[in-house]
């Protein structure tokens, strides 16, 4: 099979030649283009197309440099992200400033790179913030967010329209003219110990949005992925009705158990996910031992979690794996030897 095809295949719930993972894939980019203020070592302060101001930064912790110098994670993939400045302050902000629109030459470059990729058979996708995560991360910062939701739910309201209408707006364009085959879009609805809003405010608030990007791109026939970290089951249900078709990352660290979002949504959603492991009957995972067995140098960990996650997702299609190793160690190595051996179909 082509790439395309294994993708679209696992997609559908049937089971393809072999377990797609990232590199079926081909990405575009993001719709907007963020613009660099000022860069240095292991940090970048940059401009958002709404106008707020952040700084992407490197991790220093000691923690993360033991991850660094042992694991197979490269520093840049523990990348922080500050918002210094939020683009509204007041209400009548948004009176002020005007939403991103369309940039033509980013679309003539989006069309050209994936013309190149469908020429190689590559799944094609584009990204994007989702309504929730637009509204903090560009617009009020998460905290005054999350006050708004409770205090101000009509001004929230605004706000989420105005971020989330003109990404729709240019994601549509870029459909139509790259023929792309998804849209990514990305945004944390929670931490591990739950959700950051309840049930009813994400059916009442959020929910219609969501729903009407998920319309207006399966209607120019692209698939909806959605990367969100946090422990978001109280919210799947509502998810699978707006019309989500993929989810990403299901991991560990955010009590997410693969086997019961496979069990109770295989069938409805494609189950994008990263290394995963067998939960206690506590329904609690010991996050410092899931870390060293993600991040650590104990390659046999990585294999046993590895046969794990396929076992688990596999069946019957629905199930696209993240966690490849790109580097030439001998222990890369050896995983991907394992992994290219049992991601073939059918699943022993």
């Amino acid at each position: 099979m082509k790439p395309i095809d294994r993708v679209y295949t696992t997609l559908y719930h049937e089971e393809p030649d072999m377990i797609p993972d990232p590199r079926d894939f081909a990405s575009i980019g993001n719709i907007i283009r963020r613009e660099i203020i000022k860069s240095g070592l292991e940090f970048k302060i940059w401009r958002s197309p709404f106008g707020s101001i952040h700084l992407d930064y490197v991790n220093p912790s000691t923690a993360g440099s033991k991850i660094f110098r042992h694991g197979w994670v490269e520093p840049e993939e523990f990348e922080w992200w500050f918002t210094l400045a939020p683009a509204i302050r007041w209400p009548e902000d948004l009176e002020h400033i005007e939403p991103p629109s369309l940039n033509y030459e980013d679309l003539e470059r989006a069309k050209k790179r994936a013309r190149e990729m469908h020429a190689q058979g590559r799944f094609v996708i584009l990204s994007h913030h989702t309504p929730f995560d637009t509204a903090w991360r560009f617009l009020r910062g998460l905290k005054q967010w999350l006050i708004d939701i409770v205090r101000d739910p009509a001004f929230a309201r605004r706000i989420i329209e105005f971020g989330a209408k003109p990404q729709i707006e240019i994601a549509n364009a870029y459909i139509e003219e790259t023929h792309a085959d998804g849209v990514f879009v990305t945004g944390d609805l929670g931490t591990p110990e739950g959700p950051f809003i309840s049930p009813r405010i994400y059916r009442e608030m959020i929910y219609p949005w969501d729903k009407r990007l998920a319309d207006s791109y399966h209607k120019r026939g692209a698939f909806l992925f959605i990367h969100s970290h946090g422990y978001i089951m109280p919210l799947l249900d509502d998810m699978v009705k707006a019309g989500f078709d993929v989810i990403n990352p299901i991991s560990p660290l955010c009590r997410m158990n693969l086997a019961e979002v496979k069990e109770k949504y295989g069938d409805k959603l494609t189950l994008y996910a990263d290394l995963s492991t067998e939960f206690p009957s506590s329904g609690k995972i010991d996050t410092a031992e899931y870390s060293s067995m993600l991040y650590g140098g104990d390659v046999k960990k990585k294999i046993e979690a590895l046969k794990y996650t396929v076992r688990v997702a596999a069946p019957g299609g629905g199930f696209i794996f993240g966690q490849i190793a790109r580097g030439h160690t001998k222990d890369q190595e050896l995983y991907m030897k394992v992994w290219e051996k049992i991601r073939r179909y059918p699943i022993r």
